[in-house]
């Protein structure tokens, strides 16, 4: 007979990025959560980004292509009839490990394309409905940028100051100005400074092979933790 503290409450199947999500609100909720992922925890030493052989790494078993990387936790993926690239990690983490940790909001019209633009249809919600999730996930995951974008409507700073503009986009930004086009800096779910969990970005610039060094907001680092100390279980190769 099972023993009602070995029964969850909530199931999470998957550990992904919305896994880590829920497990870490649910876990502080106090709720009993058990996650099951069928692959396993990754490590920041076996990431390729600062090996010299990390091209080759990234081409077979850090490929975001689990056809080509082949590992016991992934299963092959039919794209024949897809125009997409095929990008996902099955670990901990999900594809947040390999994501590139550009942090984009919909703009308020996306919203309601069928309203402005006649095609698809409208969200049954809004921006406005979304901005305190929006606005309470970049705390979460340490999310650098600059407040006052007038492309949205106002609402809270990013949590941690902008990543300095390296000389490229000087130039773009540069050429937009000439154009009277409007730019902004980017906003990314990396830490500019050392944030809770995560530490300072040190510009490997390798954001889509996982993070060596333990930056990147991947809900391995920033939200699993915070869950596991509030009494989640997480159950790897399930």
């Amino acid at each position: 007979m099972v023993a009602r503290t070995d029964v969850a409450d909530v199931l999470i199947v998957g550990g992904g990025t919305s896994g880590g999500v829920a497990a870490r609100h649910l876990a502080e909720a106090g709720l009993r959560v058990v996650v099951l992922e069928q692959g396993y925890w990754p490590s920041e030493s076996d990431f390729p980004g600062n090996k010299p052989e990390y091209e080759l790494m990234v081409g077979k078993q850090w490929s975001g292509n689990p056809n080509v990387r082949g590992k016991p936790e992934d299963y092959p993926i039919n794209v024949d009839d897809s125009v997409q690239p095929l990008y996902m990690f099955n670990g901990v983490g999900g594809s947040s490990v390999l994501f590139a940790a550009c942090w984009s909001r919909a703009l308020p019209s996306d919203f309601r394309v069928k309203t402005l633009d006649g095609v698809a249809d409208d969200w049954p919600i809004g921006y406005e409905e979304l901005l305190p999730f929006y606005e309470a996930n970049d705390i979460d995951m340490g999310v650098s940028g600059l407040g006052g974008n007038p492309a949205y409507p106002p609402g809270a700073a990013p949590p941690l100051p902008p990543h300095p503009i390296h000389k490229t986009g000087r130039r773009m930004a540069e050429a937009m100005n000439k154009l009277g086009w409007h730019w902004w800096p980017g906003t990314t779910a990396i830490p500019s400074q050392d944030y809770r969990l995560q530490k300072q970005c040190v510009r490997y610039g390798i954001c889509h092979m996982g993070c060596p060094h333990g930056a990147k907001a991947s809900t391995h680092v920033t939200q699993f933790p915070v869950a596991l100390n509030h009494g989640a279980r997480v159950v790897t190769g399930a």
